[in-house]
Formats: structure tokens, sequence, C-alpha cells
């Protein structure tokens, strides 16, 4: 792996070959492993909060989703999870079941934001996808430096 910003998704098979590797190395490089995809997990929060809190269109449910946002500590890779059953709306709904809506939208349900439309094979979101899609050069850039530096310091 080389430190270029031109890497902007990692497939299957580059995942699941950085996880044998995570399996031969030691307990320093998986746990440093561990500290960066944290930080860039905590970083992806910060812009996906803010472009929440940018949002007029059912910004208080927006609002609940965001702040509500985990980062798993374990994850070698970052992992950031929305949506739980313990958040509850007044109505009764949870961010567990809405926050598809308030990211998508529908063109059913009056709710929720209209449709945000299509992007490739899925669709375009409002907050949580679209930061994501705009951030993801910068954060693959930081975890592939980090990593390649965790696997310099491991060989040695």
């Amino acid at each position: 792996m080389a430190d270029s910003v031109e890497f902007s998704a990692f497939s299957q098979r580059e995942l699941r070959s950085l996880a044998k590797t995570f399996d031969r190395m030691g307990d320093e490089a998986v746990d440093k492993s561990r500290a960066v995809a944290y930080d860039i997990a905590s970083l992806a929060k910060s812009e996906i909060k803010q472009s929440g809190y940018s949002r007029t269109v059912s910004a208080k449910g927006v609002r609940r989703v965001v702040d509500g946002a985990s980062i798993s500590r374990t994850s070698k890779t970052g992992r950031l999870s929305y949506g739980f059953a313990g958040q509850r709306f007044s109505g009764g709904g949870s961010t567990k079941i809405l926050w598809r809506g308030l990211e998508f939208g529908s063109k059913n349900f009056r709710q929720f934001p209209t449709f945000s439309g299509r992007f490739g094979k899925g669709s375009r979101g409002y907050f949580i996808f679209p930061t994501l899609r705009k951030i993801q050069p910068e954060l693959t850039f930081k975890y592939i430096r980090a990593m390649n530096s965790a696997i310099r310091e491991w060989a040695n």
C-alpha cells in the first residue's frame, strides 16, 4: 500500500488481506491500528455531526440521530454506528427505525424529507453518506499512512 490519496475506498479483497495482516502482526501494531481507526472514526463523526446540524428539514430528529453516534474502540478499521432502539422519540419511534428516513428521505411518508435521489446503486442521502463521500479520500489517506508506519515498525 502506497501513501497516496488516489485510493477512494477499500474493496472486500483488500479488507480481507488487511485482516490477515492483522492476524500476523503483534499486539502493539494491532493496538496502534485500533487507535488510528478510533481517531479516524471520531473525525468522521464530527464532520457528520456538523453536516447534520446544518440541516433545516427535520432538524430536531437529525440532531438526535447525529448526537447518538457510537464509535467502536475495538475496531481495527474504524466503525461508526447510528440509530439505536434506546433513543426514543415522543411518538414511539426510535432512531434505529427513523434514521434511514431522515437520511434518505421518502416519497410516501410526509414526516420525512423528500427522497434524496439516486447515487450509483444506492441513494444520495442528506447528511451521513454525502459527508462520508466528501471526506473519504482524507480518511483513507490517514489510515493508509498510519498502517504503513505500523507495518514498518512491526517489520523491524
